[in-house]
């Protein structure tokens, strides 16, 4: 063999090497992409259904809020009653120690 068909075949094994790799980064690459696609496929899933609970508890939160101001205004009414029972029953014992009011 000759210094020119040396070289030519140290070239043409190069060659196959390059090609050999650039071909196994590729798969590896498309391996990768496959995967980090179905990951990101998974995640955002996840996230939506936990976007999903999130809003029904806000939407429970909000029910309860309501719940809790009906509640608020019904225990409003029931101490406005309740201090107009007690005027009422301290101007009865009023009268009733005090005896009957004369002008």
């Amino acid at each position: 063999m000759n210094d020119a068909q040396t070289w030519t075949t140290i070239g043409g094994m190069f060659t196959f090497m390059l090609a050999f790799m650039a071909i196994a980064v590729r798969l590896f690459g498309q391996n990768l992409d496959a995967r980090f696609g179905a990951l990101t496929a998974v995640m955002t899933a996840g996230f939506e259904q936990v976007d999903k609970r999130f809003e029904q508890v806000d939407k429970r939160f909000e029910q309860v809020d309501k719940r809790f101001e009906q509640v608020e205004r019904r225990l409003d009414r029931i101490e406005d009653r309740v201090e107009a029972l007690d005027r009422d029953v301290t101007a009865i014992t009023r009268r009733l120690m005090d005896g009957p009011d004369t002008p």
